[in-house]
């Protein structure tokens, strides 16, 4: 069997496949924060592409590691400050929120998600 057979009729079952940003929607300011948060900026400019397998982000404290995932979580429906899809639990505001990113998910994936912080 070669390689590519290999391949044919597998699923691809990653629950997100990409984050990418929605063409339709406002922005803020570019000078506003989160987006003078390089890795936001970047996010809303080219998406998220979540290859098979785990991601790590790495960087720098202050890169905007936690801001970045903050925003994952609010696009998928979650709660920033950590939970699962409806926890509606909130101390201080201080998440940026979705920045209305568009989620691609794989058809036929499980959407059940929980955000488990740890400061």
């Amino acid at each position: 069997m070669s390689a590519g057979s290999a391949r044919i009729g597998r699923v691809d079952r990653r629950p997100v496949r990409r984050f990418r940003p929605d063409p339709g929607a406002p922005r803020p300011p570019r000078d506003a924060w989160p987006l003078t948060v390089p890795a936001i900026a970047q996010v809303l400019r080219e998406g998220l592409t979540l290859p098979a397998g785990a991601t790590v982000l790495v960087g720098e404290n202050g890169s905007g590691k936690s801001t970045v995932l903050e925003v994952l979580a609010a696009a998928l429906g979650l709660n920033a400050e950590g939970g699962s899809v409806g926890t509606r639990h909130a101390t201080r505001r201080s998440e940026p929120g979705s920045l209305d990113l568009v989620v691609e998910r794989s058809p036929g994936a499980d959407r059940w998600a929980y955000f488990l912080r740890d400061e």
